[in-house]
């Protein structure tokens, strides 16, 4: 009976350590990616270099602002391509960049909508064009009223599983877009999100460009397929992973897939655990972890605020973006 209980006290002192440690890194993670954004915006132009208004939500019209940033580090300096897919900058993001939010979408559970923005962020999706359209691959975790989270988790994730929760491809831009009046921020979606977009790993061959944009699409190449298998959303995270996904996990085995692909040549190879890639701590993929890796880099923050001009509240978007290129 003493060594049982030993035992459970040898636990319990290793689970209280696991938590505590596990709180203090994400107070680390997150006082850097604050420090990332907080860098990434002061680097920016003081005024903006561009000023439109916009039409939103019920006709309310809002103010955009573009402002640019600088390319300083190696990557942003390494990197061969605009920000914005048109020379109108109106199409944020090009093919294989990856929306990040770090707010969950239980804004109205108390705790627990805390408790997920501060150890896992938000959403993220990765963007990609068919005829000039953009359209956004990305994992959602919302059962249909008649199932239950038990249908996913007896589930082995098969195609055709008859569940609706799973990866799919949306042509609707529901980061840049208004549509949800005071749903987290008058017309958007969420009040601040961050552009990643992958490092070139090719660097030291002479057909690097060739390379990452093969890097880039077999990654969107890999996403489709997931689409194409109804891929369901995994509400476990860290177990029974093969044929199941969570947004940022999907963005990481993806992106792990295209590089064995391109790399190693090794088509054939798919993701059935945590990737390594694009993970900063080879863990569970968070949100953080997506923003934090050596394998990404800022392209673009979007900050939304509220200002009074000429005595009346406006909506105004900020997009702070790395200067063009070509």
């Amino acid at each position: 009976m003493k060594k049982f209980k030993r035992i459970l006290k040898t636990i319990f002192i290793l689970a209280i350590m696991g938590i505590v440690y596990s709180f203090f890194f994400s107070v680390y993670e997150n006082i850097k990616i604050n420090n990332m954004i907080k860098d990434f915006k002061n680097r920016a132009t003081t005024t903006p270099v561009k000023e439109i208004t916009l039409k939103g939500v019920n006709n309310v019209y809002y103010i955009r602002r573009y402002y640019e940033v600088p390319r300083e580090t190696s990557d942003e300096l390494n990197d061969k391509y605009n920000v914005f897919y048109d020379d109108e900058k109106m199409k944020l993001g090009i093919d294989g960049d990856i929306f990040v939010n770090r707010k969950s979408p239980f804004k109205d559970i108390p705790i627990i909508h805390q408790f997920v923005s501060f150890y896992y962020g938000g959403h993220s999706s990765i963007i990609t064009y068919e005829n000039d359209h953009a359209y956004f691959i990305e994992a959602l975790g919302f059962p249909d009223d008649d199932e239950t989270l038990l249908d996913y988790i007896l589930s082995d994730g098969e195609p055709d599983n008859g569940l609706s929760s799973h990866i799919i491809k949306s042509s609707f831009n529901s980061w840049q877009t208004p549509h949800r009046n005071h749903e987290y921020y008058d017309m958007f979606y969420r009040d601040k999100y961050i552009g990643l977009r992958p490092t070139n790993p090719f660097l030291e061959y002479d057909n690097s460009d060739e390379l990452y944009n093969e890097y880039k699409q077999t990654a969107i190449k890999r996403g489709n397929e997931r689409v194409e298998n109804k891929a369901i959303y995994n509400f476990l995270f860290f177990l029974n992973m093969q044929n199941k996904y969570y947004c940022s996990d999907l963005m990481s085995r993806i992106y792990e897939e295209a590089y064995e692909s391109v790399m190693n040549d090794n088509d054939e190879y798919r993701s059935k655990g945590y990737a390594k890639r694009l993970n900063d701590d080879g863990f569970i993929t968070s949100i953080q972890d997506l923003i934090l890796s050596k394998e990404t880099f800022i392209t673009f923050y979007v900050e939304i605020n509220e200002e009074e001009i000429n005595g009346e509240k406006v909506i105004v978007e900020n997009i702070y973006y790395l200067e063009d290129v070509v």
